[in-house]
């Protein structure tokens, strides 16, 4: 039987399957996930506003489906109308569904809080509106920003986030400046970092935390589920 540990319901935005395709190779036994996705026309601050808007009615088709837990899988959607955004698309999905709800921005916060991180240094695959945008709602929710760099997309297939490929990402996170850095954060779900995060924190001497990789521990540990990951980094020590 599938999810004896855990049953987790993923909501997500098209194009990609990194999200389901990361979880289910790097989930515990026993952890299962279903998965959702809603039409997205890309990470300005109007396609996902967009996006968000199809939130509570895709939550309402797991209606039933005795989930432990409900997950949007979008950081950027998450955090786009700021402070206590997170927690308004929480109770959306919880109010649609009947079943607990997480998102990835609150994951993220979750994640820093529990590395102890005062200050953080953030590489995006987002234009400079919603880079903006995120700084304010790390900030407002305590974190101070110490560096938010958008990558140029030019060179990624298609331009397309999810077509964003290791060795782009590591390089890019490789020329970071860290200075003044508790942790250093890769942004965006949509971007396929499970497999690099040990290697990655290894090389900068710095905690990192990335979207997948918090949204997994964070639903993990909301669902009881304690199991430790060294190969994806310090908070899953946590």
């Amino acid at each position: 039987m599938y999810g004896w540990r855990a049953r987790i319901g993923l909501i997500s935005p098209m194009p990609g399957e990194n999200i389901e395709h990361a979880f289910h190779i790097y989930a515990p036994e026993g952890v299962s996930f279903s998965s959702m996705k809603m039409p997205f026309p890309g990470p300005t601050p109007e396609g996902l506003a967009i996006l968000t808007d199809q939130l509570e009615s895709t939550a309402a088709k797991y209606k039933g489906q005795n989930l432990d837990l409900i997950v949007f899988g979008c950081t950027s959607g998450s955090f786009i109308k700021g402070i206590g955004w997170d927690q308004e698309c929480i109770k959306r999905i919880e109010t649609a569904s009947g079943s607990p709800g997480l998102t990835t921005s609150t994951a993220v916060m979750e994640a820093l809080n529990a590395l102890g991180a005062k200050s953080v240094a953030v590489l995006t695959p987002y234009p400079d509106a919603t880079n903006e945008a995120e700084r304010e709602f790390l900030e407002n929710n305590g974190v101070h920003v110490t560096n938010i760099a958008g990558m140029d997309m030019s060179g990624v297939p298609g331009g397309r986030i999810p077509n964003a490929e290791k060795p782009f990402l590591y390089r890019n996170s490789k020329a970071m400046d860290l200075k003044g850095a508790d942790v250093f954060f890769l942004s965006c779900m949509a971007l396929d970092t499970l497999s690099f995060v040990g290697t990655l924190e290894t090389d900068l001497g710095l905690p990192v935390i990335t979207s997948h990789q918090a949204t997994l521990w964070s639903a993990l540990r909301h669902c009881g589920v304690r199991t430790r990951q060294p190969e994806l980094g310090k908070l899953f020590m946590i």
